[in-house]
């Protein structure tokens, strides 16, 4: 006897596999950014925003003054300790474009020049490391999701 076919059931579940995979990827990525970046007040750490379909602009509020809201209490940034991250207003998809940027004026070199870095928590090289292990980051999350797939 002849096994149905589940086609259009399958190519759903890879969909789903997929777009979970992606999302997991991505707040991960900002997770190692945020978690690595190298801690004097706690912008920089905080300056990683997920912007979908085109790079989220927002910066950290600076030093001292009210940025956002955390659990319903006004949260100040800028703060050492007070470091968090946004999480993505709409559903992240295979589909959207997604960025992951920081505006501030020096992160740039902050991420690139070991001598701005201070030697934070993520080490001299904390941006490249990261960067260069993206493929297996996103393998790791794209295999999890799609193992299920039956």
């Amino acid at each position: 006897m002849a096994k149905k076919f589940r086609g259009p059931e399958i190519i759903k579940q890879i969909d789903e596999a997929l777009d979970k995979g992606m999302a997991r990827f991505v707040i991960l990525t900002q997770g190692k950014l945020s978690k690595n970046s190298p801690v004097d007040t706690g912008r920089m750490a905080s300056s990683w925003f997920i912007g979908q379909g085109v790079p989220n602009r927002e910066t950290p509020a600076p030093q001292g003054t009210p940025s956002t809201y955390k659990n319903g209490v006004k949260v100040k940034q800028g703060e050492t300790g007070s470091i968090s991250t946004t999480k993505p207003s709409q559903k992240i998809t295979m589909e959207s474009d997604v960025y992951i940027s920081s505006n501030l004026d020096y992160s740039e070199r902050v991420c690139f020049d070991p001598k701005y870095s201070k030697g934070g928590r993520g080490g001299e090289g904390w941006f490249t490391k990261i960067t260069n292990n993206l493929d297996k980051d996103a393998e790791k999350a794209f295999s999890f999701f799609l193992k299920k797939v039956k």
